[in-house]
């Protein structure tokens, strides 16, 4: 069901994931329909893949911590973390609660946590930038004050997908504040990905099928279609 361009993409998720090997699903399929075409794109890509990978193993990723406790479900927001991370907000996967992390996100995810109400409270307590899904603080009514300034809703709405159709106005707000603990600033449009190291290394990927211009600490540059830019220090 892939495509060449989205193979690639794939492989660039594995590689910015900080993976230390990847394994190629699956042979059969390889050699059928999409899959001559989509090995030969992955080759003629491997080269800039590895290197990417070497300087993404020297470095700490830092951005969004989200939280997904070990075997917890999605409950109504499938993919949801997928679709964030093409909002533009770095996401940092962790498994337990980020009570250190400069900034947060939390899904329905986190219910599974038996301790979420007191560890999330004392969390916007802190003053902390508070990124929560729609669905999660809707279950949390009640037992966590989420009136505090610092806490900010996505609007799923049931739907992770629909967070694709935001408008470019509405995720420059949203990402504003959570980003400003980490020193950064990033204007996009949607389907476009951040992705940040502790040293102020970056790469940015482009998700749409047309060039796009993004601003990230108030330098601007195209990114192409399907693409990505890479920064390092």
């Amino acid at each position: 069901g892939t495509t060449e361009k989205t193979y690639v993409e794939q492989a660039r998720q594995t590689v910015l994931a900080g993976a230390g090997e990847s394994l190629l699903f699956c042979y059969g399929s390889l050699q059928r329909d999409t899959g001559p075409k989509n090995v030969a794109a992955l080759r003629a890509n491997l080269g800039e893949l590895l290197a990417v990978a070497e300087q993404i193993r020297q470095r700490r990723p830092v951005g969004v911590a989200a939280y997904k406790p070990p075997s917890s479900t999605a409950q109504d927001e499938p993919r949801v973390f997928d679709f964030v991370g093409m909002l533009g907000l770095p996401l940092v996967p962790c498994h337990a609660f980020p009570d250190d992390a400069q900034v947060a996100f939390f899904s329905q995810h986190a219910l599974l946590d038996p301790r979420l109400a007191e560890r999330l409270s004392a969390y916007i307590a802190s003053g902390k930038p508070v990124l929560l899904t729609d669905g999660l603080a809707k279950r949390l009514a009640g037992k966590v004050a989420l009136d505090a300034a610092n806490v900010h809703i996505l609007p799923v709405k049931g739907d992770s997908k629909s967070l694709l159709r935001l408008p470019k106005e509405a995720l420059d707000r949203i990402r504003e504040p959570l980003l400003r603990p980490l020193g950064r600033r990033f204007v996009a449009a949607n389907r476009v990905a951040l992705f940040l190291w502790a040293d102020g290394s970056s790469v940015i990927e482009n998700f749409n099928d047309e060039p796009t211009t993004v601003e990230l600490d108030g330098v601007s540059e195209i990114v192409p279609a399907r693409g990505w830019v890479v920064h390092w220090k």
